[in-house]
């Protein structure tokens, strides 16, 4: 017998599962009861409250409804085979035989036309994917067409596109029975099954003697045909969760929500009362409407209540709804949903418009629905933890078994879930799990396998290559650790290579061969390395890398046998083969480049078993035609894609899941993240051959009617508290955007229902907004913001890293240095490390002082194509190299073949002429050495400044003519004191000569002689701020002190112009050079200055005008010569 039990809670229809299980025991200890849920944690849940009954939970079988039906046909039908000829993926197989068989036929003409230039197949094989997936749904759904479609007839009302989808079907069918397969599919099955419950004495057929399905949303209308047939024969009860306590099977979705609005306006100001159409309204003018909610959002359980109606067992179905008090807004709801109640009053008569007494006084501090409104991901994330200790620091006894949060795009949201609920302190810490992730976003095995598998098609880019060895199990086997791969990044970049294999695989994708920028011009280069130098020049056009010599060179060669795996696997995988010779091919990839170890196993085994299922299922439906890679790696992909984690509901953290999972299983608090128009519901468009479109059914299935009931089930299963967020403003301009449909929906209803307390008096649309604007609360967009600490406000903050912030109280992140550092006493100094520390003061104080070395490369991503030219920063590196050859009248040509061959320069003419270029640029600067230069002497330097002594070299002096020095870029302030402080130097030791360093663009620096003793004074007074830089930072900045002098200083004068006008242009700009734009990065985006001080404060301000660059700067500007005019201002 078939029963029925009809209830609005889940755990009452346990309490009667409970119950008979306890009453109608068996005397077989080893008989295993089977009920069949709708997924996992649906079974977890079940099996914690039987055991929370019983003591223990054990024999007990869960299954899904589809392996059960199965399983029955298995056991009533003997003469079918285990393996279903029908399923899927073989339907995919045999669909890919046939189809081109057809392509000529006249019904499948647009078809061809799709099938055109589809050398690869892969058209065709994404076709007989979606149509297997189409008729698998006929199977479930149709199958009187199919047997239809078998005796050689067509259904009435279809189209033209049922042509050929039966002829297809027909010749499926047809090759099935002729490659020896059975041809019992769903459709003729279910037939037979019945027919054979009818003939067959049930003592011969080894039926389970009772089964319970339990929590199930809705079931295709050929299962409840299965099951009714069984039910005659066997105990089967069906507890089904029905959120109304009357039939409302065959109610209408009058889409009543989304319109209520207008109507109310055409009433009020276009048509007099008399002229409403009497069609939806009574006599009264009443409106004669079921609940809104019910008949917008469940559609889903309508149909399968009409269908299980039209049981003949409906008659003794047990109904055991609970009633629910008025005592919260939430309660209310749920009422009026399960007395099919509609309490929304939207002025259907004239009295209704005047005031809002009818409406539901609603408790303005009723917050049992609440919709929290957000700016992002992140925010939302961490209003709902605020939220969350909120309630649980009101309410103790709640604990986080309690509390579930559903999320609309689960892989999108768990890694802001990580990062906000993992890093609190742990007073403030929520255990919790997250359900539903995708198996490939956690486990980068998969990625990096499905990457090899892509081989035949990769550019073989710097990334992509590297991104491989970021996967420990792959590292591992190439024996490259995480420091290796830090200095492969470095060599790889350095060594020329960008993408490509080789030239061979560069001219398999059309392209020009240069034979420079590959993966194995790098190789050679890093190997060469290793025996030569490159100042010996290239061997047979190959220029050593210098590097990768030593002891270190060992990872060239672990590189090496990494390249060649990936080039023998991408000519391995390049060609089409036979289903039975791709098998082992996927054991054979994970053996080369993966280790077997505890954290990788598992999902290598997991991608194997799916490789396998696929070829299995493809040589059981007889296909024998070669394949490329391509078509295994969809169908791979596909499968990973729909595979989440097999983690089961936990029942003591909380749980983060889809609204799939765990929507009806009850919890004190629901939570629903992600309730954004365009995300939920899914908008997933059928397919434009989908026949089932054309005629529609009772029992039909569509993800969007899916989402609709899964938001009213977890509307039903909450208890004391509703939770919805989502995204309602834009974080870059705060516009407006918009929820989900059933958020408004849902609002809509509340705010038509009910009104707060005082406004009984206000008309209803002044009611109504007011009760939305109750139910809605707009978070600031950053979590810093001083409303989120206001105890008063519904939006308070537990985040404490934030409170400083908040209440602009925070300490000033330069404040980190307190004190100057203990003076080391030092008695000797030598010239290179002066003009090192007064090249980057801030630099030396925390390298040398505190030992801190920040990276200065922010900007990590690796090239990905050839040099077609070059960045400042390695044309300042070539134009020096470019400079002093020519100044020492070497061969220019020899550097030129040197770039070339290093893979530095454009490759070809464009090479060519940007070398020709540079050298023309820098012989503007050598132009002005031919016409002062003399004999160059080298003086070794001792000087006595105090208890310091000076040494060093001070290299490069002409003889009587001062220092001649040359950069191959604009000069700045920066060489201007570092020629300053060589060229006191050079006067200390008695020098008489001018000192001078050219730039590009005409710059220059110029200083005079001075008196030895002048020079002397001066030095030291650089000494000492050497010391003084070494215990505390010295602001001394190059760009933006730069700038406030250019402006302030007079050069006429050679004084500082203090007065405001000047002086508010000098900081404008200074404040310009310091933070940059959108085009030039500012001095405040140097590591060592941003983590100095990442505001520009008073203070600091103070310190780079006064403390330095009017005591280091300004003397420089002073002691210049500006009577030769140069552009830099100088």
């Amino acid at each position: 017998m078939l029963r029925i039990y009809h209830s609005n809670q889940l755990d009452l229809l346990k309490d009667l599962l409970i119950k008979l299980i306890t009453i109608e025991s068996f005397s077989d200890p080893f008989y295993a009861d089977q009920i069949l849920v709708h997924n996992t944690s649906m079974a977890h849940w079940l099996q914690i409250e039987l055991a929370k009954h019983f003591s223990i939970s054990a024999n007990i079988n869960f299954l899904f409804p589809e392996t059960f039906i199965w399983n029955m046909f298995l056991k009533v039908l003997p003469e079918i085979p285990e393996e279903y000829a029908f399923t899927k993926t073989q339907m995919t197989w045999k669909l890919m035989h046939c189809l081109p068989n057809l392509l000529n036929k006249k019904n499948f003409y647009s078809i061809k036309q799709y099938l055109y230039a589809d050398d690869d197949k892969r058209k065709l094989h994404q076709l007989s994917m979606r149509i297997a997936t189409l008729f698998d749904q006929y199977l479930i759904y149709r199958p009187d067409w199919l047997n239809i479609w078998e005796n050689g007839q067509l259904i009435d009302g279809l189209g033209k596109t049922q042509q050929w989808q039966a002829e297809l079907w027909c010749h499926l069918v047809y090759m099935t029975k002729k490659k020896g397969q059975p041809a019992w599919h769903y459709a003729n099955l279910y037939t037979r099954f019945i027919q054979i419950l009818e003939e067959v004495p049930i003592s011969l057929l080894n039926l389970p003697r009772r089964v319970f399905i339990f929590g199930i949303s809705a079931l295709p209308p050929m299962y409840l045909q299965v099951l009714e047939a069984l039910g005659r024969h066997i105990s089967i009860h069906l507890f089904f969760i029905n959120p109304c306590r009357y039939y409302w099977g065959d109610i209408q979705d009058y889409s009543f929500l989304a319109k209520m609005q207008g109507r109310q306006r055409r009433r009020l100001y276009c048509l007099p009362i008399s002229n409403i159409v009497p069609v939806s309204f009574n006599r009264l003018s009443e409106q004669q409407l079921t609940n809104p909610l019910l008949a917008s959002w469940g559609k889903l359980g309508r149909d399968n209540l009409y269908l299980i109606n039209q049981m003949e067992c409906s008659a003794n179905d047990i109904h055991a709804f609970v009633d629910i008090q008025k005592d919260s807004l939430l309660h209310s709801v749920q009422r009026d949903i399960l007395n099919l109640d509609d309490n929304t009053i939207i002025g259907l008569n004239a009295a209704e418009l005047t005031d809002s007494t009818k409406k539901i006084t609603l408790n303005p501090t009723d917050r049992s629905i609440i919709v929290q409104v957000c700016h992002s991901i992140q925010r939302e994330v961490e209003v709902l933890q605020n939220y969350l200790l909120t309630i649980m620091e009101k309410n103790p006894e709640l604990k986080t078994r309690d509390i579930v949060v559903m999320v609309s795009d689960i892989n999108s949201y768990s890694p802001f879930i990580q990062a906000t609920f993992s890093r609190v302190h742990d007073q403030c810490y929520l255990p919790f799990t997250i359900l539903d992730r995708n198996k490939i976003q956690i486990h980068p095995v998969m990625v990096a396998l499905l990457n090899l598998l892509q081989l035949p098609f990769s550019r073989f880019c710097l990334e992509e290559v590297l991104a491989l060895l970021e996967v420990s199990a792959l590292a591992q086997r190439f024996s490259i650790d995480e420091s290796n791969l830090r200095l492969l990044r470095r060599w790889v970049v350095e060594s020329g290579i960008r993408w490509g294999l080789d030239d061979t695989n560069v001219e398999a994708l059309s392209l020009p061969t240069t034979g420079q920028h590959t993966w194995r011009f790098g190789l050679q280069r890093m190997l060469l390395g290793y025996a030569l130098e490159s100042s010996h020049g290239d061997w047979e056009g190959i220029l050593p890398y210098d590097e990768s010599r030593g002891l270190i060179a060992e990872i060239v060669g672990h590189l090496a046998k990494l390249l060649s795996c990936l080039e023998v696997w991408h000519i391995r995988l390049s060609k089409a083969r036979t289903l039975s010779e791709w098998k082992p091919l996927c054991r054979e990839l994970i053996d080369v480049f993966f280790i077997d170890d505890s954290d990788s196993h598992l999902a290598l085994l997991f991608i194997e078993i799916q490789w396998k299922e696929i070829i299995e299922q493809g040589i059981q439906a007889k296909y024998d035609k070669p394949i490329s890679i391509t078509l295994l790696y969809d169908n791979l992909r596909t499968r990973l894609e729909q595979h989440n984690i097999n983690q089961h509901f936990s029942s003591g953290p909380i749980n983060f899941c889809t609204l799939r999972t765990i929507r009806s299983i009850p919890f004190k608090v629901i939570c629903l993240l992600g309730m954004n128009d365009g995300m939920y519901p899914r908008s997933l468009l059928p397919l434009n051959f989908d026949l089932m479109q054309q005629q529609i059914r009772k029992g039909d299935r569509s993800s969007r009617d899916d989402d609709h009931y899964f938001f009213l089930e977890a509307l039903i299963a909450s208890q004391n508290q509703f939770y919805i967020s989502y995204i309602g403003r834009t974080i870059q301009d705060n516009s407006k955007l918009y929820p989900s449909i059933m958020v408004k929906e849902l609002m809509d209803y509340i705010s038509n229902s009910f009104c707060l307390a005082g406004d009984e008096q206000c008309v209803p649309d002044v009611s109504a907004c007011r009760v939305r604007n109750h139910l809605q609360i707009l978070h600031s967009r950053m979590p810093f913001s001083p409303e989120n600490f206001r105890s008063s406000e519904n939006r308070q903050s537990f985040a404490s890293e934030w409170l400083n912030a908040a209440n602009n109280s925070g300490v000033v992140p330069s404040n980190f240095f307190t004190k100057p550092l203990r003076i080391q006493r030092i008695n000797s100094l030598s010239i290179k490390q002066l003009l090192a520390f007064w090249r980057h003061p801030i630099r030396t104080w925390f390298q040398q002082s505190l030992g801190v070395n920040f990276s200065t490369q922010s900007n990590t991503e690796l090239p990905d194509s050839e040099p077609f030219f070059l960045n400042k920063l390695e044309c300042y590196k070539l134009n020096t190299q470019l400079l002093n050859a020519l100044i020492n009248n070497q061969n220019v040509d020899q550097l030129y073949k040197y770039h070339r061959t290093a893979g530095n320069l454009p490759y070809g003419a464009f090479g060519e002429i940007f070398w020709k270029t540079q050298v023309e640029e820098m012989k503007k600067i050598v132009s002005n050495f031919s016409t002062q230069s003399q004999e160059i002497e080298n003086w070794e330097v001792n000087l006595q400044l105090d208890n310091i002594q000076l040494t060093g070299w001070l290299n490069q002096i002409q003889v009587n003519n001062g220092l001649l020095r040359f950069r191959p870029s604009i000069l700045s302030i920066s060489d201007g004191l570092l020629l300053w402080l060589e060229h006191l130097v050079y006067c200390a030791m008695g020098g008489s000569g001018t000192s001078r360093i050219y730039g590009c663009k005409k710059s220059r620096w110029c200083f005079n002689a001075l008196e030895k003793n002048k020079a002397l004074l001066i030095l030291k007074n650089y000494v000492n701020g050497y010391q003084m830089g070494l215990t505390q930072p010295l602001m001394l900045t190059n760009q933006s002190s730069s700038a406030w002098l250019n402006i302030s200083f007079d050069t006429e004068s050679r004084q500082l112009i203090n007065n405001q006008k000047t002086q508010t242009e000098a900081m404008n700009k200074l404040i310009q050079k310091w933070q940059g734009d959108s085009k030039i990065r500012g001095e405040s985006h140097d590591p060592y200055f941003h983590r100095l001080t990442r505001t520009l404060h008073n203070n600091i301000v103070q310190q780079m005008i006064v403390d330095t660059a009017r005591k280091w700067y300004l003397l420089v500007y002073v002691s210049h010569d500006h009577t030769e005019y140069n552009n830099n201002g100088f």
